[in-house]
């Protein structure tokens, strides 16, 4: 007989496996091309007035500095991988990245709309929501200058939605997806890791509990899905590094320099990823509302939005942080991960208060939040002005 803790309430996620909005594969393709067009033509823009991307320029520096031997000591400065490869694949250099980061944003913005139309909201709201995070300015600086970063973004918001979907319905499929966009986003960025380690337990927990060995066998089962991916990608990396070159973390390190260091104050530093997290959050007010929506709704499901940003402030900590401007908009894509289903007017209001908000501070506290978005736009439109 099943237990009590079976029954979990999430129709929110019910639908994913079944549809896809838009429902011909034409129209979605049509709208991603749409949605990414404006994001190419900054590319352009920035291409046109040489303002170079230097977070992609110093990507294909070091791919090009790659040199490939009949031996594997190459690894310790193959990390990350995913990245290096396309840096060094994609002829045209840091703009051919610029551009391939600007495509990407499409399928992110359209992944992103078509879960919250198969959540039965609103067409309007789906516009806002969506809005919310495309128009600010550190999506535009992030998608288009640092393609490293944002295939992290992209890799973990399909990661983190699978997670939903896996933890909440039991779907099998899902559970396959999250695990492996966990997997990429590792291969991206180590600060993926400790975002996988935690939805591992989260598939451990919220799964039914019982002691029959059958269930427990299930609850590892369902972690090691989640798990697997990254931790295969971090230690097979780390051994592969170890065999041929006689360094666990060498390639961690040239990716991170300040993997491990706490600034050389291991509080002090907590205190300081503490301080620079709740800044962030103040750029996604949204992610607060959903919060609070999702706390009224489901109390438990709620600790979804606690765990990521925990993760960030464990991330900075460690010294593999994603950086202020990529944590804004990953905060940001996940809101729109835990808006409720089926809103009502009085939640709209809410969320589209939110959403409002957020795009004006996006704009307003750049520089005080994030100065580096802020001279960029200013250097990008001030010369083009």
């Amino acid at each position: 007989m099943a237990s009590a803790a079976t029954s979990l309430q999430a129709p929110a996620f019910r639908s994913w496996r079944q549809e896809r909005w838009p429902r011909s594969a034409r129209a979605r393709w049509t709208l991603r091309v749409g949605l990414a067009t404006p994001y190419v033509l900054l590319v352009a823009l920035a291409g046109s007035l040489s303002k170079a991307s230097g977070a992609n320029a110093l990507l294909v520096q070091r791919a090009a500095a790659l040199h490939w031997s009949s031996g594997l000591g190459w690894v310790a400065r193959a990390y990350p991988p995913i990245p290096l490869a396309l840096a060094r694949l994609v002829p045209g250099g840091a703009r051919s990245l610029a551009v391939l980061g600007a495509l990407c944003t499409g399928w992110l913005l359209q992944l992103t709309a078509e879960r919250l139309f198969l959540r039965s909201i609103p067409p309007p709201t789906i516009a806002l929501l969506t809005a919310s995070v495309a128009l600010v300015p550190a999506f535009w600086f992030v998608a288009t200058t640092d393609l490293s970063t944002f295939a992290t973004l992209c890799f973990l918001s399909v990661a983190l939605s699978g997670l939903l979907d896996f933890t909440f319905n039991r779907s099998t499929q899902s559970g396959f997806i999250a695990g492996i966009g966990f997997g990429l986003a590792t291969m991206c960025s180590l600060a993926a890791a400790s975002f996988a380690l935690t939805g591992a337990l989260a598939a451990f927990l919220v799964t039914p509990r019982s002691h029959a060995p059958r269930e427990i066998a299930r609850r590892r089962a369902a972690a090691t899905v989640v798990l697997f991916p990254s931790a295969a990608a971090v230690m097979g990396w780390g051994f592969l590094e170890w065999r041929f070159t006689g360094s666990w973390t060498r390639s961690f390190v040239l990716a991170d320099p300040a993997l491990a260091t706490f600034g050389h104050r291991l509080w002090g530093s907590l205190g300081d990823s503490l301080a620079t997290t709740a800044r962030d959050l103040a750029f996604t007010p949204l992610l607060v509302v959903a919060t609070i929506l999702l706390l009224v709704r489901r109390p438990w499901s709620s600790l979804a939005a606690a765990s990521v940003v925990g993760c960030t402030v464990v991330d900075g900590w460690l010294g593999v942080g994603l950086g202020s401007p990529a944590t804004v908009i990953l905060l940001a894509a996940v809101s729109l991960v835990l808006v409720p289903e089926s809103p009502s007017l009085y939640e709209r209001l809410l969320l589209w208060s939110a959403g409002l908000l957020q795009v004006a501070m996006g704009f307003g506290g750049l520089s005080a939040g994030l100065p580096s978005v802020s001279h960029w736009l200013s250097h990008l439109f001030g010369g083009a002005g």
